[in-house]
């Protein structure tokens, strides 16, 4: 058995819309989060889009939805009070219980590094699609009693319910889930969805492709190109880099990054309009979490 992941990260990530493994913590022993029993609205009508720049790097873009998520740095934090918490309730059980070690970070640093495919020249010419980084050390699996008393599965009566991890995490979000939002990742990977299908995108797909065909490459869009079984592979395959190349430069070429950034970011207003309630909500518990965790482990930011 694998430790124990929290519940609200076992859900769906605009990364599995992506083909090509966007770099989170594989999650084991997922389970329905507790506390959002109404999904997101998210039929609405295709928004108009003015004023498309022309955006060849990904540095600095973010999308409207942002802040109904964690960065990487918040969800550091949650999860460092969550260990601390964890590993306090596993001694006061008397069990010589350490969290795992945090590993280094693998895969994109911001939401949008990868979102649009890849976007950068000098990784296309380095290391082709492949994300530069250590890989994922798998962690070994815990003793029996300490498995139990961390999930409450088959525990004795002196272990909380839902074990430790379960109550470090009702301790830092309360009544609200753990971490991300269902309805907030949801929502993330719905805009995604639309702007892929929206005519705009599709256009724009149309003129990448024509611009990767003349240079020897046949793909109907980026996101094909980076998923090529070819290029899945530990290592860098044959032509791969070329091909990233290639890529990257079409997109320069076409604007693809403007025009998709542009469409998806105007998908993400409407949705957030027609969820501001559920949005309010949400945000709101994500900054009485993160306030949470920052009594635990003292951090400042």
């Amino acid at each position: 058995m694998s430790r124990a992941r929290p519940r609200a990260l076992c859900r769906r990530t605009t990364a599995a819309l992506f083909v090509v493994a966007l770099a989170s913590t594989a999650m084991t022993g997922c389970s329905a989060a507790s506390g959002e029993k109404a999904g997101p609205e998210d039929r609405i009508p295709v928004p108009s889009v003015t004023g498309i720049r022309d955006i060849d790097t990904v540095a600095g873009l973010k999308l409207p939805l942002e802040p109904y998520l964690f960065t990487d740095g918040e969800m550091s934090s949650l999860m460092r009070a969550r260990d601390a918490l964890i590993q306090k309730c596993m001694r006061g059980l008397g069990l010589d219980y350490t969290p795992p070690k945090p590993q280094k970070h693998v895969g994109p640093k911001t939401m949008t590094e990868r979102r649009y495919g890849l976007a950068d020249a000098d990784l296309a010419a380095d290391s082709g699609y492949h994300m530069p980084g250590a890989e994922v050390r798998p962690e070994p699996p815990l003793p029996a009693e300490q498995y139990r008393a961390l999930t409450g599965e088959g525990a004795g009566k002196d272990v909380p319910e839902g074990g430790c991890a379960g109550q470090a995490e009702q301790t830092l979000a309360g009544e609200s889930p753990f971490g991300v939002s269902d309805i907030s990742q949801d929502l993330n990977s719905k805009s995604y969805e639309l702007s892929m299908q929206d005519k705009r995108v599709q256009s724009v797909f149309q003129s990448w492709s024509s611009c990767m065909d003349k240079a020897g490459y046949k793909y109907p869009d980026p996101m094909a190109a980076m998923s090529a079984p070819e290029f899945s592979r530990p290592e860098v395959g044959k032509g791969e880099v070329e091909t990233a190349v290639a890529d990257v430069r079409c997109k320069k070429n076409t604007n693809l990054i403007g025009v998709w950034y542009a469409v998806e970011s105007a998908y993400q207003q409407k949705l957030i309009e027609k969820n501001s309630k559920k949005l309010d909500t949400i945000h709101a518990a994500k900054r009485e979490q993160l306030k949470a965790a920052q009594k635990v482990t003292g951090d400042t930011e």
